[in-house]
C-alpha cells in the first residue's frame, strides 16, 4: 500500500471520536458494576481503577518515547488492535477476575492511542497545531456526548452487548486508520527516527513544562472525586444514579458548545497561560460549590462551573508544551502529558476515599478547592518569572492561530 504525504487532520479528529465513544462507553460504569453486580467494596473499586490508570500512565510514557524513533502508523494500529481485542474477550468474560484484569489492558491501550493522537496532533504543520488540538478536543467530547447518551440503554440490556458495540468500533476504527494513517514517518514526526535523540529543553521552559506536569497530576487528582466519589455521595444524600450520569451528558454537551465558541474566537484568545490559569479557577470553584450542594440543581451548577473550567485549560495544556517542545521531542512531552494526567487519575479515587473516610465528603471539595488555588498561584508565578526567557517553538504558529 502507497504511503500518503501526510496525514489529513479529518480522519485525526474522526479516530479521536471513535475512541472516545469507546471508552465512554466503559468508565462512566466501573464503579457501579463492580460494586453493584460483582459485589466488590468501594476499596476493591479503587484499586482496580489505579491499576488502569497505572497501565494508562506506562503506555503514555513508554508511547511518547517510541512515537520519536519509530513508524506512528504501526504504534497506532498496535494500540487499536489491542484494545479490540480486550473488548471482544470482555464480551465473554466480563465477571471477577477477567473484568479488573482486562480493564487493565484497554487502560494500556487507550494510554497509548492518546499518546499517538497528540504526538501526531503535535507534529502536523506549526500553523496548524493550536487549531488541530482544538478540533481534537472538540471530536472527543462529542465522542463521549454520543457515548453517554446510549451507555445507560445498552447497559440495560446487558454487558455482552455493551463490549460488542464497542468491539464493533474498534473494528471499524482498524480499517480507516489502515488505509488513511499510513504516512511517511519523516513528515509526521518531522525527523528521521534514526536520527531522534533526547533533547535537554532550555531551563525556562524546563520550568514551566515540568510545572505544567505536576499541575495536571494534581488536577486529575481532584477532577477524579466527580469520577468515582460523587456518585456515591449523590446517592447517599436520596439522589437516583441516573441524575448523576445525566450530569456527565450535561459535561459533555456543554464542552462542546463551550469549546466551539473558544474556537471561534480564535486569536482574540492571546494567552493560552491567561486561557489554562482561567480553567483552573473554574475547576477549583466547583470544588467551592460542591460544599454547599444539596439538592440537584446545586449539582448542576458545579458541573457548569467544572466543564467552563475543563474546556478551557484542557485544549490549552498539550498546546503549551508543544510550543515548548522542540519537534524532534513532541512525542516524549505529549506522552509525559497523557502519563501524569493518568497518574493523577490513578491515585484519585484512593486519595478521596482517604480523606472521606478519615474525615468527609464536605473536607474533601473544601480541600481540593485549597489545592488548586494553591497550585494556581505557583502556574502563575513561575509563568511569570520564566516566559520572557522561554524559547517559542511555534512561534508562527501562535501568531497565525
Amino acid at each position: 500500500m502507497a504511503r500518503k504525504s501526510s496525514i489529513g487532520i479529518p480522519w485525526l479528529i474522526a479516530g479521536q471520536f471513535m475512541n472516545n465513544i469507546g471508552m465512554s462507553f466503559i468508565w462512566p460504569l466501573t464503579t457501579i458494576y463492580m460494586h453493584n453486580v460483582l459485589g466488590k467494596s468501594l476499596t476493591e473499586t479503587g484499586v482496580v481503577l489505579m491499576l488502569n490508570s497505572i497501565a494508562n500512565v506506562c503506555a503514555s510514557t513508554m508511547g511518547g518515547r517510541i512515537f520519536d524513533r519509530h513508524n506512528p502508523y504501526t504504534l497506532l494500529l498496535m494500540g487499536i488492535i489491542l484494545n479490540g481485542t480486550a473488548n471482544l474477550m470482555l464480551i465473554f468474560w466480563h465477571g471477577w477476575p477477567w473484568y479488573p484484569l482486562l480493564l487493565v489492558v484497554t487502560g494500556f491501550a487507550s494510554g497509548w492511542l492518546n499518546t499517538m493522537f497528540n504526538a501526531l496532533a503535535a507534529s502536523v504543520p506549526r500553523q496548524k497545531v493550536r487549531r488541530t488540538f482544538t478540533l481534537m478536543y472538540l471530536a472527543a467530547n462529542l465522542g463521549v456526548v454520543f457515548g453517554t447518551m446510549f451507555v445507560g440503554i445498552v447497559y440495560q440490556m446487558g454487558m455482552a452487548l455493551l463490549f460488542s458495540m464497542t468491539t464493533s468500533l474498534y473494528v471499524i476504527f482498524l480499517v480507516i486508520a489502515i488505509f488513511e494513517y499510513n504516512v511517511d514517518s519523516s513528515q509526521v514526526t518531522g525527523v528521521d527516527p534514526r536520527q531522534a535523540r533526547d533533547i535537554r529543553l532550555p531551563r525556562a521552559n524546563g520550568r514551566m513544562v515540568w510545572t505544567f506536569f505536576v499541575s495536571l497530576f494534581i488536577i486529575w487528582l481532584l477532577y477524579e472525586q466527580w469520577v468515582s466519589n460523587l456518585s456515591v455521595y449523590m446517592t447517599n444524600l436520596g439522589m437516583p444514579l441516573r441524575n448523576y450520569s445525566f450530569l456527565w451528558t450535561v459535561n459533555a454537551g456543554l464542552l462542546v458548545v463551550i469549546q466551539s465558541i473558544l474556537s471561534l474566537l480564535g486569536d482574540r484568545i492571546k494567552s493560552l497561560y491567561h486561557q489554562f490559569f482561567f480553567g483552573m479557577l473554574f475547576v477549583g470553584l466547583s470544588f467551592l460549590s460542591l460544599v454547599i450542594a444539596h439538592d440537584y440543581p446545586h449539582f448542576i451548577f458545579a458541573m457548569v462551573l467544572l466543564t467552563i473550567g475543563e474546556a478551557t485549560w484542557s485544549p490549552a495544556m498539550p498546546t503549551l508544551v508543544s510550543q515548548l517542545s522542540p519537534v524532534s521531542a513532541k512525542g516524549r512531552y505529549q506522552g509525559l502529558v497523557q502519563a501524569f494526567c493518568a497518574f493523577g487519575r490513578s491515585l484519585g479515587p484512593l486519595f478521596g476515599g482517604l480523606v472521606i473516610d478519615n474525615w468527609s465528603y464536605k473536607a474533601l471539595f473544601l480541600l481540593a478547592f485549597v489545592i488548586l488555588m494553591l497550585v494556581l498561584g505557583i502556574n502563575i508565578g513561575v509563568v511569570h518569572w520564566n516566559q520572557k526567557q522561554a524559547v517559542n517553538y511555534m512561534t508562527d504558529d501562535l501568531k497565525s492561530s
